[in-house]
């Protein structure tokens, strides 16, 4: 019966809220400049203040897969960022982690990547 009401849909939505307030709180604290992105695999739920999206795949950075695809150039994102001297990424991950793989892996990938293009381009 304990087990029914942990994987209930009310307990779920009830984190999905409480998440979106963290984000909400969090948000408060911040410089006004940094925008707030939301990456679309799970990011949209927890920021639907979020100005703009990203698309991050956590698979990307998974072992063996260290690359850079183009197919999610996310160049929207280096244009905010060089704009506005930063951004903030809002994103999921599941119970027991800390952070997202996409926190982890794909998104240090990307910006060891795009930063020297944005760099002398942007």
């Amino acid at each position: 019966e304990l087990k029914k009401y942990e994987n209930s849909c009310y307990k779920r939505l009830s984190s999905i809220r409480q998440d979106v307030q963290f984000v909400e709180n969090f948000t408060k604290n911040l410089p006004a400049r940094f925008p707030l992105i939301a990456n679309l695999r799970c990011g949209s739920w927890y920021a639907p203040q979020a100005t703009e999206t990203c698309y991050f795949k956590s698979t990307d950075g998974h072992y063996g897969h260290w690359q850079f695809h183009v197919t999610r150039l996310n160049l929207n994102v280096a244009k905010i960022s060089a704009t506005y001297g930063g951004c903030v990424i809002v994103d999921s991950t599941r119970k027991g982690k800390l952070f997202p793989d996409s926190f982890t892996r794909t998104i240090p990938i990307w910006a060891c990547t795009i930063n020297p293009v944005s760099y002398t381009h942007l």
